[in-house]
């Protein structure tokens, strides 16, 4: 199985002007890649025309989930002559697609999250995760900002809730999931 898939996942925290633009789109041309997933976009509305800012025309399939007030949001865009796509799931915290290889026809699934902040967003993420039904012969990718840490280490301040890195860790390893560096 081909497991090389170029994706570009970034916490991009608003694309709001012509500087965000143009840094997106560099990324994303130097990248080559044919997925791009981008998480706090801050945007209530996503349509093709705002896309054309920084997305090139080879990335012409999308869906999203807009944010709520100014926090939150989530862009997925792929290739459709690389990739088919299908939404499978829509939450507010996630994205999930069926993504098969136009190429061997292979799929794997795909879930874009940025996790809620508060309470009772929080818990119902968490139990979302839990409830995730991953087969053993399943390629699936869960990728974003899970406003979770493994360790309180991997805080950018100090202080932290050691039950966050219990919580997370004891989902996480229910799962399965490989933390990719």
């Amino acid at each position: 199985m081909n497991r090389s898939w170029n994706i570009l996942c970034w916490n991009v925290r608003g694309i709001n002007g012509q500087n965000k633009w143009d840094a997106l789109r560099n990324k994303i041309d130097e990248s080559s890649c044919g997925v791009v997933c981008l998480q706090e976009t801050k945007r209530e509305f996503c349509d093709a025309a705002y896309i054309r800012n920084f997305a090139p025309r080879r990335l012409d399939t999308f869906d999203y989930i807009p944010s709520v007030e100014s926090s939150g949001g989530i862009l997925v865009l792929w290739n459709s002559t690389i990739f088919k796509g299908v939404v499978l799931e829509k939450q507010q915290f996630s994205l999930t697609l069926s993504l098969t290889s136009q190429h061997n026809h292979e799929t794997w699934f795909h879930s874009s999250i940025y996790g809620p902040c508060t309470e009772p967003g929080r818990s119902l993420f968490i139990d979302w995760m839990k409830n995730l039904q991953i087969g053993d012969d399943e390629n699936w990718l869960l990728v974003g900002d899970f406003n979770f840490y493994r360790s309180l280490e991997d805080r950018n301040r100090l202080g932290g809730n050691i039950q966050d890195t219990f919580i997370f860790n004891e989902v996480t390893g229910q799962l399965g999931l490989i933390e990719l560096p």
